[in-house]
């Protein structure tokens, strides 16, 4: 993705967090309440439809922050339907595509689909011929599907029929939608859908059942010498599903962790308490495979005695924007159950650094959780800010600030607006409505 460091080897960077640039790059809501003010400068939200300045694509969202600043500016949405049919073939990493490099196809597909939602008819005839025409129309007819209504695209299966090609197997999900609706329409789909259903059984057919496996007998296979790497992860995998502690995944937890064995760290979570002891232990040991996830456990689990271990796997992060969330959600939880006079300085540290990490992180997928342990520490000084988050990127964001923003003129105005607003999240709706109500 980019930083903000120009020093560093990235070909791009985020604009400075303080910035009207940096916060609409990072989706933040005071962005949205400045170029409200300021709509000569709506330009600017080109540059985050153009390229993706999401720091993750896959848990961070923008969709539809983005259309929303697009309608609610009157912005022009032709530049992104030119990006949409610019787009070449998906092409796998490492191969690279100057076209779609900066994930512009999804971007593309993502806003223009909630703008449809919101009522643009551009958007929604733009998606729909693109179906019909455009190279990636598997990919975009599946977002459709997922996300409109069906009487939006169900009568594009005559286009589907004609278009499905037997080497698009891999591309379809035969259980989900628009093929599980249009199923048995056309025989040129149910090839397909068949093969589809056929390849995906015969994957699974490879796998191990271990659904009914006793958790004794899950052990056993995790301690035995023979037992392959995948068998291990499925083992790991039903341990973490059941969740329920088994204490004895501890005795075989040094021969996993020497194996960095997938799925290890998860079926440790459900062990609660009980793995306190041994992560103790890995976390006094930098050199133990399970030193960085011992921290995790104490933040999860731990109290005031596994505070430095914990700060001093936050300053591990110094230079990532991922994995402060559960780290500060555990210091957060033992500061506030376990006031002590002693850790004053501590928690107005931990406060100072969970406000720049809110405002200055473009990984918005954790800023619900720095918020959420701001109200925990610090509740006066965070509810005053809240109401900018009502119009963040994250639906999470919204929801806590729906839920504890201060009600002024203006945030009536912006809950009014979440609660009619066609594509916002149900929870965030039904939290606007329940305030301005009063219940």
């Amino acid at each position: 993705m980019g930083c903000e460091n120009d020093g560093c080897s990235h070909e791009w960077h985020y604009a400075p967090y303080r910035t009207g640039l940096g916060a609409l790059q990072r989706g933040q809501g005071s962005a949205v309440a400045w170029l409200q003010g300021q709509p000569d400068h709506g330009h600017k939200v080109y540059t985050c439809t153009a390229r993706d300045t999401r720091w993750d694509w896959q848990v961070d969202d923008r969709y539809t922050y983005l259309a929303r600043l697009l309608h609610d500016l009157r912005l022009d949405t032709a530049p992104l339907v030119a990006q949409l049919h610019a787009c070449g073939p998906y092409r796998p990493w490492p191969q690279t595509d100057s076209t779609d490099d900066d994930n512009q196809f999804n971007l593309a597909v993502g806003v223009l689909e909630a703008l449809a939602r919101k009522g643009n008819r551009q958007a929604h005839d733009t998606l729909r011929g693109y179906v019909r025409d455009g190279i990636r129309w598997i990919d975009a007819l599946t977002t459709l599907a997922s996300s409109w209504p069906a009487e939006w695209w169900d009568d594009l299966w005559e286009t589907a029929a004609m278009r499905i090609r037997p080497e698009d197997v891999a591309e379809v999900l035969p259980a989900a939608e628009p093929w599980l609706r249009w199923r048995g329409r056309d025989p040129r789909i149910d090839s397909v859908l068949n093969a589809a259903q056929r390849s995906r059984k015969d994957a699974q057919g490879r796998r191990v059942d271990l659904s009914t496996t006793s958790d004794a007998e899950l052990i056993a296979l995790l301690q035995a010498p023979d037992t392959g790497r995948a068998v291990k992860v499925t083992a790991l995998h039903q341990i973490r599903r059941r969740a329920r502690p088994v204490p004895e995944l501890l005795d075989a937890v040094e021969q996993l962790a020497a194996e960095r064995q997938a799925g290890l760290f998860g079926a440790l979570r459900v062990l609660g308490p009980q793995v306190l002891p041994a992560a103790r232990v890995w976390a006094a040991d930098p050199e133990h495979p399970l030193f960085d996830a011992a921290a995790h456990l104490l933040a999860q689990h731990g109290d005031e005695q596994d505070i430095p271990s914990i700060l001093a796997a936050l300053d591990r992060l110094t230079d990532e924007w991922c994995g402060h969330d559960r780290l500060t959600e555990g210091l957060a939880r033992i500061l506030t159950t376990s006031p002590s006079a002693s850790q004053a300085d501590l928690r107005t540290t931990v406060i100072r650094r969970l406000r720049r990490l809110t405002i200055a992180s473009p990984h918005s997928y954790e800023r619900r959780s720095y918020l959420q342990s701001l109200l925990l520490l610090d509740p006066d000084k965070t509810t005053a800010v809240l109401p900018s988050y009502l119009l963040d990127c994250e639906p999470d964001v919204r929801l806590l600030a729906a839920q504890h923003t201060p009600l002024t003129d203006q945030t009536r105005r912006w809950l009014l607006t979440l609660r009619e607003d066609p594509v916002e999240e149900a929870s965030v709706r039904q939290a606007a409505a329940a305030r301005l109500t009063g219940d």
